[in-house]
């Protein structure tokens, strides 16, 4: 099944309705400010940002744990709206045919944090609406001491890939649920603090296919399984900051993708 534009831009208007709809209603949070440079942090956010994508839009909505130790929240991020006009820049640039103005990706995530020993646990689901396929995935960070102006945060995830089928027709067409491989990923969060209110971020993160295909076994593996995070951030206030993202693959790095990021916490 192809992608489908008028539908997908549908979506996006939709997208864009329902977070603002939402948006009015975590207005109204009265929490305790956290720390926007923590990745462990638990807050209620609006996030927008555009790149060489297109236009992004994040949605955090905290939930009641009933716990003074036990944060939780989830995420949903909407992702590449608008983007048909940088087809040529990054990424899109290696498959300008996919691009177009609907949605391209949905994500959401369920994120729950123990205060106690700085661990969280991180359920994942990424759905591509230019390939019909995505990946659901769990995933455990934890908090290491502070050293100086560095902190780091390993995190380890398993998951599955799947997809409609169409990637194996002949004919584009779509045969339902499928999946061609299990993966395993390893992400090193490392964090800079620079200043009280810039910091800076490199995370490398490697992912391998473990079994499954052995299209993606052979190959989803060493260099083509490396990609690279860089993100410098300005906290403007103690609720709002930016941040600059470049994300780019180990083998093709020169094609990554920019974006600036608007962040407002309730």
């Amino acid at each position: 099944m192809k992608h489908i534009p008028t539908l997908a831009k549908g979506l996006a208007l939709a997208s864009i309705a329902t977070i603002a709809t939402i948006s009015q209603a975590i207005a109204a949070d009265d929490t305790e400010t956290q720390d926007m440079s923590d990745p462990l942090a638990v807050y209620t956010q609006l996030g927008v940002s555009y790149g060489t994508n297109g236009i992004n839009l994040k949605l955090g909505k905290t939930l009641d744990t009933g716990s003074a130790t036990d944060m939780s929240m989830f995420l949903f991020e909407v992702k590449g709206i608008y983007g048909e006009h940088m087809k040529h820049q990054g990424s899109s640039s290696l498959t300008p045919e996919s691009a177009n103005n609907g949605i391209s990706e949905l994500r959401f995530r369920k994120f729950d944090v123990d205060m106690t020993n700085g661990r969280g646990i991180s359920m994942d689901v990424i759905h591509n609406f230019d390939t019909n396929s995505g990946t659901a995935s769990l995933g455990m960070i934890q908090a290491l001491p502070k050293v100086g102006i560095w902190q780091a945060f390993p995190i380890i995830a398993a998951g599955v890939e799947y997809n409609d089928g169409s990637k194996h027709s002949a004919t584009n067409e779509a045969s339902g649920l499928h999946s061609d491989f299990v993966f395993a990923s390893f992400t090193l969060y490392n964090k800079f603090q620079l200043t009280d209110t810039i910091w800076a971020n490199y995370n490398p993160i490697y992912t391998q296919a473990v079994f499954g295909d052995v299209h993606y076994t052979e190959n989803l593996k060493g260099s083509n399984g490396l990609t690279h995070e860089f993100i410098l951030s300005w906290q403007m206030t103690p609720t709002q900051n930016f941040r600059l993202w470049y994300n780019a693959s180990q083998n093709q790095f020169a094609d990554g993708d920019f974006r600036l990021e608007y962040n407002q916490q309730f």
